[in-house]
C-alpha cells in the first residue's frame, strides 16, 4: 500500500502558518485601530461649516458674556487722526514702532491685545479712542525687529469676560 506524502505535507504546512499568524485567534493589546483611546471628557477638535451636523459630539458654544460683544471691524496703522479700514493695514518691520488703531463695538482699554505669529510684534498699553461716529477703539504702539518675521498676522483681543474678537489677517509685516 503506498500513501501519498502530499496530504501530509500539506496539513502540517497549513498548522505551521496558523500558529506563526496568530493562530486566527484575537490578540487584544488594547492600543491602535481609531477606536479612541482619549480620556472621556477630553477637548477634540470638531469642524463644522453651515448647514453640516456632526453625529456623535458633543458641540458646546458658550454665548458671550459681554454686551455689547466685542467686534474689531476696523483697523489701520500710523494713520492721521487715528484712521482704520475694514480691510486692516500694513506694518513695515523697518520702522520699529507703529501705532495701531482699532474699532468696534465693545473695544475698551482694558482688554488684552496679542499678535498671532512668531513672538516677534511687542504690543505696548492700550489707550480707549473713539470715532467720529462714536465707535469705541483702542490704540496701541507695537514694536518691531528687522528681523520680524513678514506675513499677515491676526490681532486677538480679549476682554475681562473672557469674550474674544479677531482681526483675521489685518496686519501686514512688509520689509
Amino acid at each position: 500500500m503506498y500513501i501519498s506524502r502530499f496530504p501530509l505535507v500539506s496539513v502540517f504546512c497549513s498548522i505551521g502558518l496558523l500558529t506563526a499568524c496568530g493562530g486566527g485567534h484575537r490578540m487584544n493589546n488594547n492600543g491602535g485601530g481609531g477606536g479612541g483611546g482619549g480620556a472621556p471628557g477630553s477637548p477634540s477638535l470638531v469642524t463644522v461649516t453651515a448647514g453640516e451636523t456632526a453625529s456623535g459630539v458633543n458641540i458646546s458654544v458658550v454665548s458671550p458674556q459681554s454686551s455689547p460683544t466685542p467686534n474689531a471691524e476696523f483697523l489701520g496703522v500710523n494713520l492721521a487722526q487715528g484712521g482704520a479700514t475694514v480691510t486692516g493695514d500694513t506694518v513695515s518691520r523697518g520702522q520699529g514702532t507703529a501705532t495701531v488703531t482699532m474699532f468696534g463695538p465693545g473695544l475698551s482699554s482694558s482688554m488684552k491685545v496679542s499678535i498671532t505669529g512668531p513672538n516677534d510684534i511687542t504690543v505696548g498699553t492700550l489707550t480707549a479712542v473713539t470715532a467720529q461716529d462714536g465707535t469705541p477703539g483702542v490704540q496701541f504702539p507695537i514694536t518691531l525687529t528687522n528681523g520680524s518675521a513678514l506675513g499677515a498676522r491676526t490681532v486677538v483681543m480679549q476682554d475681562s469676560k473672557n469674550d474674544v474678537t479677531t482681526f483675521s489677517g489685518g496686519l501686514e509685516v512688509v520689509p
